[in-house]
């Protein structure tokens, strides 16, 4: 007798993927529109946590990072062949959550599961420019000596992440971002205004956070601390991944040389029903 959906739902089709075993996953996110750094984080980098219906062979995914959230079937196909997975990822949303899938067939569930508390927003999604080390430092430079940029090293971590908590929040602990992540930042008169950190990293790629205080805006930090990253991520062999959240992350990616800005639909939770 086939076991109802709901009832395998409670017995929990997705589990919790160890960090070696999760590039296993890595088919079903091949499609997603953008955030690449991010999946190449949690995949490859052992960052946040993922989860499937089988690890050997997956049929649903999902990817948890701080606020974002992806989940992702193989194909149409794969999704709707286990449903009782695909609505335990589903209902592992959180309000605030930005949402990636893989493809459209997830939206009907999507919003049979969350109705009106559905949104959606639009990200752009930048690939890698062609940078020249004159071209980085002259941005760096550029907003005079009284705004040097610098790498964070870890006495400088806590007040880096009191520039905003965004800059250090996908590790553990503010040791752990000293010891795995990357920060560059402008310190003004004993606090920071400005800095750039590795949102997300992997071996191979650097998902881009940038903060600036909204009293030293529009004054070239911004880019300063972002071209500081951008030459460390070149040095490293790492690959920049920049994904906007608004028009002004949009427009700084481009004035600083990210190139085929990508629009795509990303969803999210309402806090309120």
């Amino acid at each position: 007798m086939p076991v109802p959906a709901q009832a395998c739902y409670r017995q929990r089709m997705l589990h919790e993927v160890p960090p070696a075993d999760r590039p296993r996953l890595r088919p079903l996110f091949v499609t997603l529109p953008g955030l690449h750094g991010v999946v190449d984080a949690a995949l490859d980098g052992g960052m946040g946590a993922a989860y499937a219906d089988d690890v050997d062979n997956p049929a649903v995914a999902v990817i948890e990072l701080d606020f974002d959230i992806f989940t992702a079937a193989a194909s149409p196909a794969a999704a709707a062949s286990t449903p009782a997975a695909a609505e335990e990822a589903v209902r592992r949303l959180r309000p605030g959550a930005s949402i990636l899938t893989a493809g459209p067939e997830w939206e009907a569930l999507l919003s049979g599961v969350w109705g009106k508390r559905l949104g959606t927003r639009t990200r752009v999604a930048f690939s890698p420019g062609e940078w020249t080390a004159g071209e980085l430092q002259a941005l760096i430079d550029a907003p005079g000596p009284d705004f040097a940029v610098r790498r964070i090293k870890l006495p400088d971590v806590a007040r880096f992440a009191a520039l905003e908590d965004s800059l250090v929040c996908n590790f553990a602990s503010l040791e752990d971002f000293a010891d795995r992540g990357v920060g560059f930042g402008i310190d003004h008169e004993g606090r920071f205004v400005s800095g750039c950190s590795s949102f997300a990293i992997s071996p191979h790629s650097l998902e881009f956070e940038i903060q600036t205080h909204s009293d030293f805006r529009n004054r070239g930090l911004a880019a300063a601390t972002a071209a500081a990253m951008i030459a460390y991520c070149l040095e490293n062999g790492l690959t920049p991944c920049w994904d906007a959240h608004n028009e002004t992350s949009a427009r700084l990616a481009e004035r600083i040389g990210f190139t085929k800005p990508a629009p795509y639909t990303a969803y999210f939770l309402s806090e309120d029903g």
